[in-house]
């Protein structure tokens, strides 16, 4: 069994393992601050990140270079990673504060894996509607924050907002010359799933399944389906293939961007015991 706590920090650090570039300190005037303070940054990140002689170096640079971003949001890393968010948060509250448009998505990704709904709906807003920006990505680049902004809104009690947001999302995609994300489908399917709309669920599960055939967590939640309909047969079915991509390609969990949605292997073999099908779950 998994302790699911201790999961989904440690695969949570690992998703947002990820660095914004600082740039070229040559577009600061000679020998201003922020000059100073991006040459100073340079230096601190070819330590370790997260050791004192990176952290003294942001220290400086942040001295130096008050307005320089990027020393601000470089420093707030370690904390995040070692679960110190309110420390972090401090540090990336003053980066957002001085270039909302390269750090909002950062902050909202931290709101939301605290579970932080409000807050992590109240940055995209801002980063969507207020700032015009066009797209916006997940540290990692496996979703597009529209995702995590529709997460967010149903876990507010605003499933048709969410709805509405990630599908003309995922519509407008290849008119954006963006792209489909690995997770996407799967999303829209939850959303539909917790308005019960469950033939348009299946739907965008289906096409997540042909996307990427070896996430267990959408067998999961079609199993979940054929249950509701009765169709216990095709919900055992859709379990056993769970349980054997948990077995495969994920290595025994699932994606963790869903935070409440997640699906682990002993979720999926408690679902089977609500059925006499007989399987060795060893």
């Amino acid at each position: 069994m998994y302790c699911n706590k201790c999961l989904h920090c440690v695969l949570f650090i690992f998703y947002v393992n990820v660095s914004f570039s600082q740039g070229n300190c040559l577009f600061y005037p000679e020998d201003s601050g922020e000059r100073l303070a991006c040459e100073l940054s340079y230096r601190a990140i070819s330590y370790k990140q997260g050791s004192r002689t990176s952290q003294v170096l942001f220290d400086a640079a942040i001295k130096l270079g008050p307005e320089y971003a990027y020393a601000y949001y470089e420093k707030s890393v370690p904390f995040f990673k070692r679960g110190l968010f309110n420390e972090g948060i401090q540090l990336l509250n003053k980066a957002v504060a001085l270039e909302p448009e390269n750090y909002l998505c950062y902050r909202a990704y931290w709101f939301f894996s605290q579970r932080s709904y409000e807050q992590c709906a109240n940055d995209l807003e801002l980063y969507y509607n207020t700032l015009g920006m066009p797209t916006g990505s997940t540290p990692g680049g496996d979703m597009e924050m529209r995702m995590l902004l529709g997460m967010s809104y149903a876990r507010l009690h605003k499933l048709s907002e969410a709805i509405e947001l990630v599908s003309s999302a995922i519509n407008n995609y290849e008119e954006m010359n963006y792209f489909i994300g690995p997770y996407d489908y799967h999303v829209m399917g939850l959303l539909y799933f917790e308005n019960n709309e469950f033939n348009k669920a299946k739907k965008a599960f289906y096409s997540q399944i042909e996307m990427n055939p070896n996430f267990a967590d959408s067998y999961y939640y079609m199993a979940l389906i054929a249950k509701s309909e009765t169709n216990f047969q095709l919900a055992s079915d859709f379990l056993r293939t769970s349980l054997d991509k948990f077995e495969g390609a994920n290595g025994g969990f699932s994606f963790n961007g869903f935070i409440d949605w997640n699906v682990y292997r002993e979720l999926v073999e408690k679902e089977f015991m609500t059925f006499d099908v007989g399987i060795d779950l060893d």
